[in-house]
């Protein structure tokens, strides 16, 4: 069979797709040899390396500055020309019903939280519930992204979607699993002290990175930092205000965007994970933490509980004492500790790449 993937997304892009793209296409292409696979990359890009050269991988470079226009004008004439039988679009799929296809949708947030979002964002996804609809099938991540779904009449019937979590990449390990001169190196690189609490996510509104500075003062641990790993993103919080404060700006350390081996290494090196996130459709990075040996502290709402189950200590993203209370109780308390940090590594394991690949082929085949 001949299965087109939008992945106009892999080199640049949204964090989670390309999260996505990134580690879910060695799987497919790994597990299932057997099909023909046509890529489908942003031109723009066409001078990085894709690394992938079976045979049976084409690689087609397309316009791609916008995916909904993309989707909608550009790829429906490239699927026709190369005979692609089934196509998976990044949440935005084609009008055309000359082929089958697949509409992986990581969350409609915008739509149960629009304050979390520019106008400009909700009228560019406002055609999505139109295109969606036209989707032989629909890819949700969680059961809290397709109950949101079939809310918002996104499927013509709830047994259209299908739900693939999202896996974790291996490089995320606990620290006596790292190399230690590597660990002191991204230690020194972005200058991180022995204890800090870790946030990793786009520097948005929606994650709540404003509370989490306003817990800081709270913390038992007065010589505890926090480190903030991530770019801005749309919607900005206003942090300038708080970091005024010199009980926060003392303790606080940005290190703006950093590589993915880089990243593994902040990961192992924290002592407490905080994401107090408003509002998530998976929820990536707390995984990501647990899978490196970090205790987790997220909010208790959305997609979160589902993801992190009882590995997790939850709080209430709206009350920065919640925060600090949870964050507290890992610091003070070792047996919780000890507890939440295996439980932690126990439930990463849970989560694949592998699994999600076989997930969204499973979804594939019922298209056709």
């Amino acid at each position: 069979m001949r299965i087109g993937i939008d992945a106009k997304s892999y080199f640049q892009g949204p964090v989670s797709t390309r999260i996505v793209l990134q580690n879910i296409l060695p799987e497919l292409f790994k597990q299932y040899p057997e099909h023909e696979w046509i890529i489908f990359l942003d031109k723009k890009d066409k001078h990085r390396h894709f690394p992938f050269t079976q045979k049976n991988i084409t690689i087609q470079y397309v316009w791609g500055n916008n995916n909904m226009l993309s989707n909608l004008f550009v790829l429906p004439r490239h699927l026709k020309r190369l005979k692609v039988e089934i196509i998976v679009f990044q949440m935005f799929p084609a009008f055309s019903s000359k082929f089958a296809s697949v509409a992986f949708i990581h969350d409609v947030l915008f739509r149960d939280f629009p304050q979390f979002f520019t106008l400009k964002e909700r009228l560019y996804f406002s055609p999505m519930r139109r295109l969606t609809r036209r989707a032989t099938r629909i890819v949700a991540t969680t059961s809290y992204v397709t109950q949101a779904l079939v809310k918002f009449n996104y499927a013509q019937h709830p047994s259209q979607i299908d739900i693939v979590p999202l896996g974790v990449s291996p490089e995320f390990k606990p620290a006596e699993q790292h190399d230690n001169n590597r660990l002191k190196q991204v230690g020194e690189k972005f200058g991180l002290p022995r204890n800090f609490i870790l946030f990793v996510g786009r520097l948005n509104v929606r994650k709540n990175i404003e509370n989490l500075l306003r817990a800081v003062p709270l913390l038992s641990d007065k010589s505890t930092a926090i480190v903030i790993v991530g770019k801005e993103d749309w919607k900005l919080p206003n942090l300038q205000s708080l970091l005024l404060d010199p009980q926060i700006k003392r303790r606080i350390i940005f290190t703006g965007g950093v590589t993915n081996e880089e990243l593994a290494g902040i990961y192992a090196l924290a002592r407490v994970f905080c994401f107090p996130s408003h509002a998530e459709g998976f929820g990536l990075p707390p995984l990501e933490a647990m899978a490196s040996g970090v205790p987790a502290v997220v909010s208790d709402r959305t997609a979160l509980p589902e993801v992190c189950g009882d590995a997790a200590v939850y709080i209430n993203p709206e009350k920065p004492e919640s925060i600090a209370a949870a964050i507290n109780l890992l610091l003070t308390n070792e047996n919780m500790y000890k507890l939440k940090q295996n439980a932690g590594l126990k439930r990463s394991m849970l989560f694949s790449w592998k699994k999600s690949a076989d997930k969204l082929m499973e979804s594939i085949m019922k298209s056709v």
